[in-house]
């Protein structure tokens, strides 16, 4: 044995096996036809073999309520490589390894779903096997009455080990909280930064946070930040993975429910930053802006509408102190249609918008987005009124690939989508009585995109207005890999 380690290459490959077997995700390889143009192979997403997945699905606390979680492992483009072995399902199932699944994956490109409850509680999506890869899902609850009325809606969340999180707050109708879920067998440790309108704040009992295997921990930020208006969170893992997601209760002046949703993680702090899916119609629209640099920083804010871009009179260069979050109102800016946000900075910065009906019944909130460079999925909960698929060409003209399934896995939309150079494009998605999936891909240019649900302008006396936003990012089998990649089989040969 110890003749066969002194070879380097035994070396690198025992190291890149080791690597892949305590991550449990994915090894990667290079394409089975590497592009000859040596420019185009470095800027060419070299596809992962992803053989395990984990994702962890977010539930509401309270009674009068109905939650699911929806899966889906996708069907992949036929030259995607997967992992070899049996077409294992792959299972819907609480935390405890004690309890038995309450749902499960039995086929791609089928959507698999959750037994409807009043109770709910965090559960998994996880397994391993062909199946894994491309798979995710999405942790839905709608309430007609009481504080969790209307809709909250998030993707099933991968763990990790750094996550951002803009537009909370602790001020007098808020009651925001963030939970850390952790999937694995071992203890976790977190450190949770925030940030508000006055700088960092020193909060020490929001750092040193242990999260005990396979269980879910809850952080009220009105106990470590009390009364702040806006606040952004930095989720740091300093030991484990975790898999946050931050629940947001919002209600009126006189104490009536104004909607319950979760906020989602946004991009990592950038120079150039996207906001995609601006919902259409009247309500509340506010940029949420964070910069946790230690220089004031300096942004250009651009919008990019259905008929171009744009920039806002009076707002066309925004300053924001060091380490302060802010807000701009924009419905008066977007004047009710659906758009995208583009911000250019001198300081790397983080962005979110948060939406609300024009009752102020009900919100979403949606992140920053990375460009798309890859297929991205997205499980749809049903949805009484239709959904609006939005993508955005911040620069050059862009085009992507648009394809929606129902839960059987029969084509309900397919078609080939072109944006204008610095505009956003609408797609309407019709209603429908049970979940479905999505599918996008990038083909030309550089986009971003979402889906945003909103209530119509009148509703029936009986109904509830249900405000969702969901952003696609690129499925980790097609995130893009820089440079020259290992490849496990040129130590074994």
């Amino acid at each position: 044995m110890s003749s066969l380690l002194s070879d380097p290459r035994i070396r690198l490959g025992a190291c890149v096996l080791a690597m892949a077997a305590i991550g449990g995700l994915a090894v990667v390889t290079h394409p089975k036809q590497p592009d000859v143009n040596p420019q185009a192979a470095s800027q060419s997403p070299a596809r992962t073999v992803v053989n395990r997945t984990a994702l962890a699905c977010p539930a509401l606390t309270g009674d009068k309520q109905t939650s699911v979680v929806s899966g889906v492992a996708p069907v992949l483009p036929e030259d995607t490589p997967t992992a070899g072995g049996n077409a294992t399902p792959l299972s819907i199932s609480p935390l405890a390894t004690t309890s038995g699944p309450v749902g499960s994956l039995l086929v791609r490109g089928k959507i698999g779903s959750s037994t409807a409850t009043a109770k709910p509680e965090t559960l998994s999506i996880r397994g391993t096997g062909p199946m894994a890869a491309g798979t995710v899902g999405t942790s839905t609850t709608t309430s007609t009455t009481g504080v969790n009325s209307g809709m909250a809606s998030a993707p099933c969340q991968l763990p990790g080990s750094d996550f951002w999180y803009v537009g909370a707050s602790t001020a007098a109708g808020r009651r925001d909280v963030l939970t850390l879920t952790n999937l694995d067998s071992v203890n976790a440790a977190v450190n949770v930064t925030i940030y508000s309108n006055k700088g960092q704040l020193d909060l020490p009992n929001a750092r040193g946070l242990v999260i005990p295997a396979r269980s879910t921990y809850e952080l009220f930020l009105d106990q470590v930040a009390k009364s702040q208006k806006d606040l952004a969170l930095h989720v740091v893992s300093t030991g484990g993975r975790v898999a946050p997601a931050l629940r947001d209760y919002a209600s009126k002046a006189d104490k009536t429910p104004a909607g319950v949703d979760w906020i989602g993680p946004t991009a990592a702090p950038a120079t150039k930053v996207y906001v995609p899916g601006a919902a259409p119609g009247a309500g509340q629209r506010t940029l949420v802006l964070v910069n946790p640099t230690d220089l004031q920083a300096t942004i250009s804010l651009t919008v990019n509408g259905p008929n171009g871009p744009f920039k806002p009179a009076g707002l066309e260069t925004v300053r924001l102190p060091a380490g302060a979050v802010s807000t701009i109102k924009l419905e008066d800016v977007l004047h009710g249609d659906a758009s995208g946000i583009s911000l250019v900075s001198d300081q790397p910065v983080a962005a979110s918008l948060r939406m609300a009906d024009k009752s102020g019944s009900d919100f979403a909130s949606i992140g920053g987005a990375e460009v798309l460079t890859g297929p991205a999925y997205l499980v749809l909960p049903a949805h009484k009124e239709q959904a609006l698929f939005q993508v955005t060409a911040p620069g050059k003209a862009s085009s992507v690939k648009l394809d929606l399934h129902d839960a059987a896995g029969k084509s309900l939309l397919s078609r080939a989508v072109d944006v204008v150079a610095g505009s956003t494009t609408q797609i309407a998605l019709k209603a429908a009585s049970g979940p479905t999936y999505l599918t996008v891909e990038q083909t030309r240019g550089t986009v971003v995109a979402g889906v945003t649900l909103m209530p119509p302008k009148k509703l029936d006396d009986d109904d509830t207005a249900q405000v969702a936003a969901w952003p696609l990012s690129t499925s980790l089998v097609f995130r893009a890999q820089l440079g020259a990649q290992p490849d496990v089989r040129a130590a074994l040969r």
